[in-house]
């Protein structure tokens, strides 16, 4: 049985000379989790606060009189908020250090993200319904291609 000098002599956690430390066990390393340092905890915050100063400063900065691109703000500003989301997983969620099938889970979720984001933006793209039912007018200004949008209690005749 494998021992240390702290677990040995019967002191400490009250454990004889025979405790077998964890580390001995046959699955131990498949099953650990591994903590990263607390200076990685310590960089990423550093790197989210840089990035949140970058997000401030391009608010009032418009980027569009130095490059001639359309929405270059908006551009950068989800840039650099996917830098800001990645760091975030990555590091203080613990993904660097987990299995592959927690990062499939993950990128899963991100995936089902943009399929919700591309639909409902799908959805603003469309033009507007003019319902499901028309009924033309017929007074003398009205155009061929006019149409008027009916309740369904309008379009009940009355005995």
């Amino acid at each position: 049985m494998a021992t240390t000098a702290s677990h040995s002599g019967g002191g400490g956690h009250g454990h004889g000379s025979d405790t077998r430390l964890h580390e001995d066990l046959p699955h131990y390393r498949e099953f650990h989790i591994t903590h990263p340092p607390t200076s990685l905890f310590h960089w990423t915050l550093l790197g989210i606060a840089i990035l949140l100063v970058i997000t401030v400063v391009l608010y009032y900065i418009d980027l569009s009189t130095f490059i001639p691109i359309a929405g270059i703000n908006l551009i950068v500003a989800l840039m650099v908020a996917t830098v800001k989301a990645f760091l975030v997983i990555r590091n203080f969620m613990n993904l660097k250090g987990s299995t592959p099938l927690t990062v499939l889970w993950a990128a899963l979720g991100f995936i089902w993200l943009l399929l919700m984001g591309g639909i409902f933006l799908d959805y603003r793209t469309r033009p507007e319904s003019p319902g499901w039912q028309k009924l033309e007018y017929t007074g003398q200004n009205a155009s061929p291609n006019t149409v008027k949008e009916v309740a369904p209690e309008q379009t009940q005749s009355n005995p």
